[in-house]
C-alpha cells in the first residue's frame, strides 16, 4: 500500500470557475490531474488531499467535483480547506460523499497499518507567511483546538502516523508555528499541507525534516498535478 497526497485541486465541473484565470499552468488542470493521477495511483493506495478541493459553494453544487475525484484509483482522505466553503457539518458530508472519500473533522482515520489525522488550520500569526488580522488569531486558536480532537483521535499503536492540514504547520525557514508545538507530544512520521500556490516564492524549503517528522509540501500546481509518493508501507492495504 502506497500514501500519495496532493491538495488544491480547486475543481469546478459545478461551479463557473476555470482556474487558468491564475495562469496557464493552470490550463486543463483536470485533466492532467486525471492522467497523472491514474499513472501513479493503484485502487489499494491512498490519496491524502489536504483541503481547497471544490469551488462549490453548497454541498450539492460539489457533487460532481466528488464523483471526479471518486472515480480516481485509491481511497482518498480529505480535510476541509478555506475555500471548501460547500463543507457543512460532518454528517451531512458524510452522507453525501461517495465510499472512496474519507473526510476527517475533529477525527482521524486508520487504514491500514497507518493512522492519519488532519484538520485546516488557519494563518499562524508567528510565521509571517501571510498577514493575521485579529479576526485571523481568532480563528486560528478556534482551529488549534479542533486539531488537538484529531490528534487525540489517533490509535497510540499505529505503525505508521500521518498528519495533514490544510495551512503550512511551519515557515520556509522551518521555524515551527503552534500546530506543530502541539503535536510534539504525538509522534508523527509525515506531515501533509498545501494552501500556497505557484507565484514568486519558492516554496522548496517547506519540504524539509525535522526531528523524525517528514514536511511534504503538496499544493497540486507545485506538483504539476501529479500525487506525491509520501509513504509506501511495504504492505498490502486491509
Amino acid at each position: 500500500m502506497k500514501i500519495f497526497a496532493i491538495s488544491d485541486l480547486h475543481l469546478s465541473f459545478g461551479s463557473d470557475k476555470p482556474m487558468d484565470i491564475f495562469g496557464a499552468h493552470w490550463e486543463a488542470h483536470p485533466d492532467r490531474l486525471r492522467q497523472a493521477w491514474t499513472e501513479e495511483v493503484g485502487e489499494q493506495d491512498i490519496v491524502l488531499i489536504p483541503g481547497d478541493i471544490s469551488w462549490a459553494m453548497k454541498l450539492p453544487d460539489a457533487k460532481a467535483d466528488l464523483d471526479f475525484i471518486d472515480a480516481l484509483p485509491g481511497t482518498k482522505v480529505i480535510i476541509r480547506g478555506n475555500h471548501d466553503y460547500w463543507w457543512s457539518s460532518l454528517n451531512k458530508v458524510k452522507q453525501t460523499l461517495p465510499p472512496s472519500i474519507i473526510p476527517l473533522q475533529n477525527t482521524a482515520v486508520m487504514l491500514g497499518d497507518a493512522a492519519i489525522a488532519g484538520s485546516r488550520l488557519w494563518i499562524d500569526p508567528d510565521l509571517s507567511l501571510e498577514a493575521a488580522t485579529p479576526e485571523d488569531r481568532k480563528i486560528f486558536h478556534r482551529e488549534l483546538g479542533r486539531f488537538a480532537l484529531s490528534l487525540k483521535a489517533m490509535p497510540d499503536n499505529a505503525r505508521i502516523r500521518i498528519i495533514m492540514t490544510h495551512y503550512p504547520p511551519i515557515a520556509l525557514d522551518g521555524r515551527a508555528g503552534k500546530a506543530l508545538e502541539m503535536a510534539s507530544g504525538h509522534r508523527c512520521d509525515v506531515w501533509v499541507f498545501g494552501h500556497m500556490h505557484l507565484g514568486s516564492v519558492d516554496f522548496g524549503g517547506f519540504s524539509r525534516t525535522i526531528g523524525s517528522t517528514r514536511f511534504e509540501f503538496v499544493s497540486a500546481d507545485y506538483l504539476d498535478f501529479r500525487p506525491r509518493l509520501v509513504f509506501d508501507t511495504g504492505l498490502p492495504a486491509r
